[in-house]
């Protein structure tokens, strides 16, 4: 038998069924308060867990798709004085596999002048390609500017798209100070002062010019002088026009071929006689210019005329007509200019001798 004291009372005797019962009912306490104990711990570790799962999947929701191209514009200031310049920076990330070209901005930006450029890339960078563009603005006049909106074109699956920066305002300030202060580092106009004239200047002017006039004065006498020489040593025009007919039948044309680049010098031979014998722009005109003025010529026969008619229309219809005389035809030719130059000829007699430097 049992028994149970309290405050030091007796109490009936307790049956082993009701011990057991008791028993029982302790230890089931004694498990309900190291429950109660580690709740608070379990509960701490659960909410850990919920908000360590809750932060995988916002993490996951807030992690943005890579887009195949990425373009973006800035600027390193977006106020700047008239004194400052303004980088202005175009940026593009895109996949290997594509082809992007950035856009020239140059004539887009209105009121900003582009004072240097230049350009990086593209190159590799985390396994896509970065290009870059930069430009360095200034403003010559204060106030707010608008760089625009870029577009960038690109070949896709689907086909081409474009991609658009946004635009950015620029405010650039003037650096005179403002308000009522801004007068005060002005200065007043101090009265004129006489100032004695000085004629230093204008004699040494004079003195140059006196000597540029006397210099003038002296080349044009030793030019005319040597001038008068030169008139008076040239050979008359038919001995220079005979010469050069002489040098054209010693390059044997005719023997090889070349027909036509003979007329073209022997007419250009017979045309610059006839404008050193009579004064006339020969070599510059058409035949059909130059026959008129040939056939109101006092200085020449009526055969002569007949000659200089034949030959010149003769030698146009070989030089554009592409006529290909014959051997003999082009003998009777030559043997008529000669003819027409000794008939035309004025012998000169020279009044200095050749020695003369």
């Amino acid at each position: 038998m049992y028994s149970i004291y309290k405050n030091n009372e007796t109490r009936h005797p307790i049956r082993p069924a009701q011990l057991r019962r008791v028993r029982s009912a302790h230890r089931l306490m004694s498990n309900f308060n190291f429950g109660a104990q580690c709740a608070p711990y379990m509960a701490i570790i659960l909410l850990i867990c919920c908000s360590a799962c809750a932060g995988n999947k916002q993490d996951a929701q807030k992690k943005p798709a890579v887009l195949p191209v990425e373009v973006s514009a800035q600027t390193d200031r977006t106020t700047a004085t008239l004194s400052e310049s303004i980088t202005f920076t175009l940026i593009a990330q895109y996949d290997k596999n594509l082809t992007v070209k950035l856009p020239e901005v140059g004539t887009q930006i209105a009121g900003l002048r582009i004072t240097d450029f230049g350009e990086d890339g593209p190159r590799e960078i985390d396994t896509r390609l970065v290009h870059k563009k930069w430009y360095k603005l200034q403003a010559d006049i204060a106030g707010s500017y608008i760089i625009p909106s870029q577009t960038l074109s690109y070949e896709a699956d689907n086909g081409t798209r474009e991609l658009k920066t946004p635009q950015i305002f620029i405010e650039v300030k003037s650096t005179l100070k403002q308000g009522p202060d801004a007068l005060k580092d002005i200065i007043e106009i101090k009265p004129l002062e006489e100032v004695p004239f000085n004629w230093r200047p204008y004699i040494w002017a004079g003195c140059a010019a006196l000597v540029v006039i006397c210099l003038g004065i002296g080349a044009f006498i030793y030019y005319q002088k040597r001038k008068k020489k030169a008139e008076e040593l040239k050979k008359p025009a038919h001995i220079i026009a005979l010469e050069e007919i002489e040098k054209l039948k010693n390059e044997h044309l005719i023997e090889k071929g070349v027909v036509r680049e003979y007329y073209f010098r022997l007419s250009d031979i017979f045309r610059h006689y006839i404008e050193n014998r009579f004064s006339i722009p020969a070599v510059e005109q058409t035949t059909q210019e130059l026959l008129p003025e040939i056939m109101r010529l006092d200085a020449m026969n009526a055969p002569s005329k007949s000659g200089v008619r034949d030959f010149l229309n003769h030698s146009d219809m070989v030089k554009f007509a592409k006529y290909v005389p014959a051997e003999d035809e082009v003998t009777l030719n030559e043997q008529n200019v000669v003819r027409i130059i000794d008939e035309t000829k004025i012998e000169e007699i020279l009044t200095k001798s050749s020695s003369i430097g």
